[in-house]
């Protein structure tokens, strides 16, 4: 009897998989980047990945920024928490930042030079992605989380200022 096919779903990599190593907080790190860098990164929900060796959901600190020029998304994440490192690969780095959508090579390389240009900053490098196996999981959780915190966002607006064909 043969095998039934299982779904295999083609995540795009994202344009930068970014990769800082500093020994600011989160928090400091998103202000300097939207200082240097002119995107506006927002606290949002922890990003809650699973990891299938402890059978858990663990959450890590999220950032995020909607650039409407690019039509990208910025995202900004811890790479550790409780001990649990995001990419166990790549424990060096103590943040992610993410950029998903449809930004210039050029682009990549100037935020790149502009978060390596922050006081505090000891490294920041596009990491390759096609040889981790561990990105394309948390690539498919981040598209998730956004999905999720535009509905919430949406449906929170819908309550404070109805459309008119709900009234």
């Amino acid at each position: 009897m043969p095998r039934p096919q299982r779904i295999d779903p083609k995540i795009e990599p994202a344009d930068a998989f970014i990769g800082i190593v500093t020994n600011m907080s989160i928090i400091q790190m998103a202000h300097f980047i939207n200082q240097k860098s002119l995107l506006n990164l927002v606290r949002e929900a922890d990003l809650p990945v699973y990891f299938e060796k402890t059978d858990k959901l663990v959450d890590f600190k999220f950032f995020h920024c909607q650039n409407e020029d690019f039509r990208s998304d910025f995202c900004l994440l811890g790479n550790s928490n409780s001990g649990i490192n995001l990419l166990p690969s790549h424990k060096e780095f103590n943040y992610f930042l993410i950029a998903l959508g449809a930004i210039p090579d050029y682009k990549i390389s100037l935020l790149v030079s502009q978060i390596k240009s922050i006081n505090g900053v000891q490294i920041a490098a596009n990491l390759p992605q096609k040889s981790n196996l561990a990105i394309p999981p948390i690539l498919t959780d981040i598209e998730l989380h956004l999905t999720e915190l535009k509905k919430m966002k949406s449906e929170k607006q819908n309550l404070i200022m109805p459309l008119s064909e709900d009234q």
